[in-house]
């Protein structure tokens, strides 16, 4: 009897050459094609030269996906020794693609299937011996274990074949040729030496679906409102960002800029927006550090600016290519004095192409610094997105000011709502003294305490101001639960799955989620917290950072999940969590 799939994940493993990367975006890619959910995750080496260890992880269902899951059903083994830790992530039942081209060349301590407990089934297809025979070299291996993989759970060969045409067309047709050789080659291997005990159920007639990167769902969403002018320093994982505006931004008339470093490109940005220009960087949390000054100047003179942190593991140069969500607190407090400043964390790359609009925004409208909290994992994972590109344009432009407020204007004056008219260079009526020393109205340098609480209170009141332009949070889940969760960023993705697993074992939970950090829709938060009587909240760092910015805001004692991560957050561990509160309110009654 076949086993039936209607989700499967499948990782590749191996080393520098072996193709790794290209093999997830080629069988994400398919699956896209044909209407299924995708969810890509690369996890890599930072060496930038050498024969590092690489894995990429394609999870594809035919309902939507949320998080890379737990486990993997197979394993692709293109380098033995690299691929022996992995085999502990495969599921009861899963199986495992191994070369068995020359098996007298590795030890015994170096042989996967050496390693193959009896749940696990082994296929042994030599990967690099029928790559030859289709190109004369190794390169074509990972093609050849797509062929295995498509007959393993008999997925139509046509969805392989037309990606791997619209892949290597453009380096012509031999090239083609070769790969889809190499492909029938494993297909055919498989078909002649194994059983057919598996299938994916394929639904037909589905439409093909957009794969997009978080990076490059915020760098598409940054172009699309406004965006001019990028300046950046090279840093992973954010430089994908700068390498999508060096290419598409002048195409629109604007610039990209390749700086010193990340202070001069905070600096840079500064005098873009100071000038008029919509304009934005990108960073890792080490840059981030070094812009806090410029930062100070930004919140002080009231300029603004869109600041995206690509979070990665700390502290100091830290893990470059793993994922952690240790940032939040120099976002929130990194300045000096009162230094208030909006932050914001997609969970998903729709959130990223609608939110990091929303940052100019609320940016431009209220002259302020907007720090946009993404992660590696977001950043860089591939999944199947419909981006809405029908967002209001222009829902916050800059307060101008009047004929009669030209006649004496004053660059700072106070208002209402925090918010003073803003004029730049260039347009007539008026000029201004700009300056990061406390100042008048008028922007002289004043340093009298009246003065300074004045304008405190100013920038200050901004932000209470813009929460007429902030989403409201949204409560997803059993509204009636007595088990809340708080989440943020892209954790949010394992804590919806990890939801659906608790409800499976008859527990119900719910969550509260924005993409708003600071500020926040206060008074939905505090009505969510008052109906739980257990709270969780789970994030990617040691010192539970969200976590205490609700304990000091709202008053709740949380059940705290701090995983200071490498790897992407478990549903499992979520659920696993859910299950604990649960049983703890069952022994109180």
């Amino acid at each position: 009897m076949k086993h039936a799939y209607d989700e499967l994940t499948v990782r590749f493993c191996g080393i520098a050459g072996d193709g790794v990367v290209s093999s997830g975006k080629i069988l994400g890619g398919a699956c896209a094609n044909i209407g299924l959910h995708v969810m890509v995750n690369d996890i890599y080496s930072a060496e930038i030269r050498g024969l590092g260890k690489s894995t990429s992880t394609v999870r594809f269902s035919t309902s939507k996906l949320y998080s890379m899951g737990d486990g993997i059903d197979l394993l692709v083994g293109m380098a033995a020794k690299e691929s022996i830790v992995e085999i502990r992530d495969i599921k009861p039942e899963g199986g495992v693609i191994y070369d068995s081209s020359n098996p007298g060349d590795l030890t015994e301590a170096d042989s996967l299937p050496a390693f193959i407990p009896p749940e696990i089934n082994g296929y042994a297809v030599p990967l690099k011996r029928l790559a030859n025979k289709a190109s004369g070299t190794n390169r074509g291996k990972n093609i050849v274990s797509m062929g295995a993989l498509c007959y393993l759970y008999e997925l139509p060969p046509d969805m392989f074949i037309n990606q791997i045409k619209r892949i290597f067309d453009r380096k012509g047709e031999r090239i083609v040729e070769m790969n889809v050789n190499a492909f029938q080659l494993g297909y055919d291997y498989m078909k002649e030496n194994y059983p057919l005990n598996n299938r994916f159920e394929v639904k037909e007639g589905l439409s093909p679906q957009a794969l997009i990167s978080g990076n490059d769902a915020l760098s598409k969403g940054a172009m699309d409102c406004g965006l001019r002018f990028f300046a950046g320093y090279p840093i992973t994982p954010a430089t994908r960002v700068m390498e999508i505006t060096a290419k598409e931004l002048p195409k629109l008339d604007g610039w990209t800029i390749q700086v010193e470093d990340e202070i001069a490109a905070i600096s840079a940005v500064l005098g873009a927006w100071f000038a008029g220009k919509r304009a934005m960087t990108a960073t890792a949390g080490p840059g981030l550090a070094l812009m806090s000054e410029m930062l100070n100047l930004a919140v002080m003179a009231e300029i603004p600016a869109v600041i995206v942190d690509v979070q990665r593991g700390g502290p100091s140069t830290g893990l470059p290519t793993k994922v952690e969500q240790g940032d939040l607190n120099i976002a929130l407090y990194g300045g000096a004095g009162d230094s208030p400043r909006v932050v914001m964390a997609p969970s998903n790359s729709e959130e990223c192409y609608s939110g990091i609009q929303l940052a100019f925004d609320l940016a431009e409208k209220y002259q302020t610094p907007v720090i946009f909290l993404s992660d590696l994992f977001l950043g860089q994972r591939i999944e199947t997105v419909t981006l809405k590109e029908n967002i209001e344009r222009d829902r916050c432009t800059r307060k101008k000011p009047t004929p009669e407020q030209l006649k004496n204007y004053l660059r700072y004056q106070i208002t209402e709502d925090g918010v003073s008219p803003w004029i730049v260079p260039g347009e007539p009526g008026a000029f201004y003294t700009i300056t990061g020393l406390e100042h008048s109205v008028k922007g002289h340098p004043n340093y009298e305490s009246e003065a300074h609480s004045m304008m405190t209170a100013k920038r200050h009141r901004k932000f209470e101001s813009m929460k007429v332009d902030l989403p409201s949070a949204d409560v997803v889940g059993d509204k009636d639960a007595e088990i809340g969760i708080a989440g943020w960023g892209s954790t949010i993705g394992a804590i919806l799955e990890g939801m659906d697993i608790a409800r499976e074992r008859g527990v119900k939970s719910k969550l509260i989620k924005s993409i708003m950090i600071h500020p926040q829709h206060e008074g939905s938060f505090r009505e969510f917290f008052d109906s739980c009587k257990k709270i969780i909240v789970p994030e990617m760092n040691y010192q539970g950072q969200y976590a205490a910015l609700l304990k000091s805001r709202y008053g709740i004692r949380p059940i705290e999940i701090h995983i200071p991560a490498v790897d992407p957050v478990s549903p499992k561990k979520i659920a696993q969590k859910i299950m604990e509160a649960n049983h703890e309110l069952e022994r109180s009654k």
